[in-house]
């Protein structure tokens, strides 16, 4: 029996780069405890008959389309995060995001890059009377979808 070797916190980590430096300098997102990255592919059908045998059935042909990867991020809300978190979206900027996929074996993707964009962003629990933290979600966009970096040796 084979038993499969799992992702656990910190085995793949979000990082920002909150500001514009040359190279880019990206830090861990201090907060997060829940993210999903998601990329959706559009696919276009087309239905066609046979050329020769007309009495055929139709059938139907598949082929991608446009392409948009999303990300959603829950999150405790860390003081150090706040101020950046609140002038990506009011400011409406396009934020350097990077997953990094710790310990990538040579050969496999290490890195997604990507330009993130801010559609929308919720801060949960502002006048709680319970004591409980502030929690945010976002809800990003990659402006031109991601770029993979594979490990290198």
């Amino acid at each position: 029996m084979a038993v499969p070797s799992l992702h656990y916190r910190g085995d793949i980590i979000v990082m920002a780069a909150w500001a514009a430096a040359t190279p880019l300098v990206f830090t861990n997102f201090c907060g997060a405890d829940g993210v999903t990255l998601t990329i959706d592919n559009a696919i276009q059908e087309t239905q066609v008959g046979d050329c020769d045998n007309w009495t055929l059935p139709i059938q139907t042909l598949l082929a991608y389309g446009a392409q948009s990867v999303s990300m959603t991020v829950n999150a405790q809300l860390a003081k150090s995060n706040r101020d950046k978190l609140l002038r990506w979206s009011k400011d409406q900027l396009v934020v350097p995001i990077r997953i990094h996929i710790v310990d990538a074996p040579t050969g496999e993707v290490e890195y997604i890059d990507g330009e993130g964009m801010l559609p929308s962003l919720g801060v949960e629990g502002i006048a709680n009377t319970d004591g409980n933290v502030i929690r945010i979600s976002l809800n990003i966009r990659f402006k031109d979808g991601v770029e993979f970096t594979n490990a290198a040796a």
